[in-house]
């Protein structure tokens, strides 16, 4: 990120997420360095970036989008709606049905 790839950060921080992990520990700090990632694309990113996530990524995204709506910080709520938008634009409402009927979570 330090670098300006957010794109790139993204990617990896969704390819390895701790979804089976039951170490609640490294599931909390995923969860929070997948939220610094989010933050960090600016919202006229955000379309391209979703354009370039497959459609596993978009779940998994979507389940670190509902997991910032449970845990809001200053300003995440409506950075994370327009996430929440765009990956459902791109993935569609399988994407959500998907996400909360998994029970692994992020």
């Amino acid at each position: 990120m330090n670098t300006g790839k957010n794109l790139d950060a993204l990617k990896l921080v969704l390819a390895n997420a701790p979804l089976g992990s039951k170490n609640q520990q490294t599931k909390d700090n995923a969860f929070h360095l997948t939220l610094k990632v989010l933050l960090s694309i600016k919202p006229p990113q955000i379309e391209e970036a979703v354009s370039q996530l497959s459609p596993e990524l978009l779940d998994v995204v979507m389940k670190y989008v509902y997991k910032g709506f449970e845990y809001p910080s200053d300003g995440s709520s409506g950075h994370l709606l327009l996430w929440h938008e765009k990956i459902y634009n791109q993935g569609g409402m399988g994407c959500i049905v998907r996400v909360l009927s998994d029970t692994r979570r992020a």
